[in-house]
């Protein structure tokens, strides 16, 4: 066998199972730069890695190897609407979460697929949350499949805290609190070992995400008391 048939043997992606294609995938892309500049300009600005710069990396290794990759299915796991004080005043926004299945696909074996499940949050003062919600779950999808370095860790970069006015904070406690009452109720738990576990005097000195755990809490209790029912 001459070195062009030996090229060409070594080329051949028909063979492979979804898996090795992966695996190949994932030492030919190796990695993507940061060239995009989020709050240029400001104190909070940085770097993060454009939906661009991550298809225009990924596409040609999928088509030379034989994978196709999308969108299988999107859910809305969560959607409100905020108001957030900044030094311009008061904005609004629409907040959303959505969870997608991201499939890959083994084009010569159409029955050989792998899904990630990843998800997705976008904020925005007008109609853009769904589409940044959609487009940071199918990056990172790329991203973690493909084990795609991007150059540092996520996890080292705090985001910059947004405070609640006074008005959402009332509108939350307001929606959180009956909700906890009917569920201490329901679950016969004790409101005094409650509130010692968080370390207040009543529900109404509970900052919101502690509000938002204790609700997790009872309901896992609930969900918990169900299953032994039965």
């Amino acid at each position: 066998m001459n070195k062009e048939e030996i090229k060409k043997e070594n080329k051949d992606y028909t063979k492979l199972n979804i898996f090795q294609k992966m695996n190949l995938a994932t030492s030919k892309i190796q990695s993507v730069t940061k060239k995009l500049k989020i709050g240029e300009g400001t104190k909070s600005e940085y770097k993060a890695v454009s939906e661009k710069d991550v298809l225009d990396a990924v596409k040609p290794v999928e088509e030379e190897i034989g994978i196709y990759s999308y969108p299988y299915s999107r859910n809305i796991i969560k959607e409100e609407r905020a108001t957030f004080q900044n030094k311009f005043g008061e904005t609004e926004n629409f907040i959303i979460r959505i969870k997608t299945v991201y499939r890959f696909i083994n084009i010569d074996k159409i029955d050989e697929y792998i899904d990630i499940t990843t998800y997705g949050d976008g904020m925005d003062s007008q109609d853009k949350a769904p589409g940044k919600a959609m487009t940071y779950a199918d990056k990172y999808a790329l991203l973690k499949a493909y084990k795609i370095s991007t150059g540092d860790d996520p996890d080292n970069n705090k985001s910059k805290e947004l405070k609640l006015t006074q008005k959402d904070t009332q509108d939350l406690q307001s929606m959180y609190i009956p909700k906890i009452d009917a569920l201490v109720a329901e679950t016969e738990t004790d409101y005094e070992e409650l509130l010692k576990y968080f370390k207040v005097k009543s529900n109404v000195e509970m900052t919101i995400p502690q509000l938002r755990q204790a609700v997790a809490i009872l309901e896992k209790k609930k969900s918990k008391s169900k299953e032994e029912v039965f």
